[in-house]
């Protein structure tokens, strides 16, 4: 039996974003002596990579507001790689365009969602869940955002606390800005 689809949007109200810093190279005092005379603030932040000028790591906030199905606000943390495309083999990006992003992250949700609450709840009138996101941008050449999650068993307060007969609440989007982006929910 399909499980009931609920529809929203979402508007991402920041985005901070921020590198993640390549594994460090040995400190002076590791170095033989002749490299010793060479400081580290003389030398150029290494790349993430030297093999691939591409390849980014990157760790992403952002606050979402959700309209529709989904009433309410979330914070979603994202760790994202930024890579060449799989069907692009060369390093050289300036005769080789093509790259994508993979990323993973954790959503938490505050609100409400269409006809998922539990009269057992008392006097909440929102809840709590925490959702698991995996997600491409740029995957086939096509510039969007498409992720998917799901709910984490356990995380639910408030309204959904306690929804036995909830097996699985997954869903996902498809973004190509960073408002009125689609997103949906099934559960089942």
């Amino acid at each position: 039996m399909p499980g009931k689809k609920i529809e929203a949007t979402f508007d991402s109200d920041n985005w901070v974003e921020s590198n993640v810093d390549p594994i460090p190279a040995p400190s002076a005092a590791d170095a033989p002596a002749a490299a010793k005379d060479e400081t580290a603030k003389d030398q150029p932040k290494p790349k993430l990579s030297s093999y691939d000028s591409v390849l980014k790591i990157t760790r992403v906030r952002t606050e979402r507001t959700f309209k529709g199905g989904m009433q309410g606000k979330g914070i979603v943390e994202y760790t994202m790689v930024y890579h060449r495309l799989p069907s692009v083999t060369s390093s050289d990006t300036e005769s080789t365009p093509g790259s994508m992003c993979t990323y993973n992250g954790i959503m938490y949700f505050k609100g409400t969602i269409d006809s998922l609450s539990n009269a057992n709840a008392g006097d909440a009138k929102d809840g709590e869940l925490v959702f698991t996101i995996t997600g491409t941008w740029g995957k086939d050449g096509v510039m969007a955002a498409v992720g998917e999650w799901t709910a984490i068993k356990g995380s639910e307060t408030g309204v959904f606390k306690g929804l036995d007969d909830v097996k699985l609440i997954s869903g996902g989007y498809n973004s190509k800005t960073h408002n009125d982006t689609p997103c949906w929910l099934v559960i089942e």
